[in-house]
């Protein structure tokens, strides 16, 4: 049963020894892994499956990886967005510029999103990787195939609620397999605007979630906004300590069409201490012990 499984059980993604990346990808004969491994000044990608894997999924498994690793994400005018902060010059010269990778799947990013509404990072995770093995599909190479759209469409919100997923969220997944192909295909064609605007109509995406499920799949403007952390990180880091989504939304202003990536690149230099945060006043909540609401 799922439920005894370790705490690996359900990843998408592992680490490998090599400082490499393993995910896995539902295919039509059985799921093929996808590995980026780093070697010496370059990146080697690497996709294996079934032997009976049509050469055409084949090949678009390819260049998901790509996509993945970050080779499609396009950096053209962030230099210049930036360089009149200088807080924002430094830290990109101190850690690099942040390339955002494309999570192959809209229906994963779109749930992943889901289920971040409202609770900790932590939760989120525990509770996308108990539906993952719960509903996807394990390959034996330590990751799991995020579910398919028949497999999480016939799963009841009464299962899912074992995930510690809600009703609300249970709903959301379920609404969004039903017209799952049109979303992969806005997200293929980067049509950000377009997507949004789908997005918005399922029950339960809001802002935010319409937000976090695009940047996973490569929208390098999005920004969360509605999220409890993220304007006081940006408002703190660029010397002005607010913390409303208004004033965010100004600080941001100058940095079209690079705004997520500068909330990545803040998130980064936040988390090496390299820009002022805001102080922490209390203990980290616990995570929650009772999770059937």
């Amino acid at each position: 049963m799922w439920q005894g499984m370790g705490s690996r059980a359900g990843r998408t993604v592992t680490r490998l020894p090599d400082r490499g990346y393993r995910r896995a990808e539902q295919g039509s004969v059985g799921p093929i892994l996808l590995e980026v491994r780093p070697s010496g000044d370059h990146i080697d990608l690497q996709i294996w499956g079934p032997a009976a894997t049509p050469t055409g999924e084949a090949e678009r498994a390819l260049a998901a990886c790509k996509a993945w690793a970050g080779f499609d994400d396009d950096l053209s005018g962030f230099a210049d967005v930036i360089a009149g902060t200088p807080v924002l010059r430094r830290v990109a010269s101190q850690i690099g510029e942040p390339i955002i990778g494309v999570m192959p799947r809209a229906a994963e990013s779109f749930g992943r999103a889901v289920l971040g509404q409202l609770v900790q990072g932590l939760e989120a995770g525990r509770s996308i990787a108990q539906m993952v093995a719960m509903t996807g599909t394990p390959t034996g190479h330590g990751v799991w195939a995020y579910p398919t759209r028949s497999s999480l469409g016939a799963t009841s919100a009464h299962e899912l609620r074992r995930c510690g997923i809600s009703l609300r969220s249970a709903g959301a997944l379920h609404a969004f397999t039903v017209d799952e192909a049109r979303f992969q295909a806005l997200a293929n064609a980067r049509d950000w605007h377009a997507m949004n605007t789908h997005l918005r109509r399922v029950k339960g995406c809001g802002v935010w979630t319409s937000a976090e499920t695009r940047l996973y799949l490569g929208d390098a403007d999005a920004i969360s906004f509605g999220d409890y952390h993220i304007p006081a990180l940006v408002g703190w880091a660029l010397g002005e300590r607010t913390e409303t989504d208004e004033a965010m939304a100004e600080l941001l202003a100058p940095y079209k069409p690079h705004r997520g990536r500068v909330i990545r690149l803040l998130e980064s230099a936040a988390g090496r201490g390299l820009v002022s945060s805001k102080p922490r006043r209390g203990p980290r909540a616990a995570l929650s012990e009772h999770r059937y609401w």
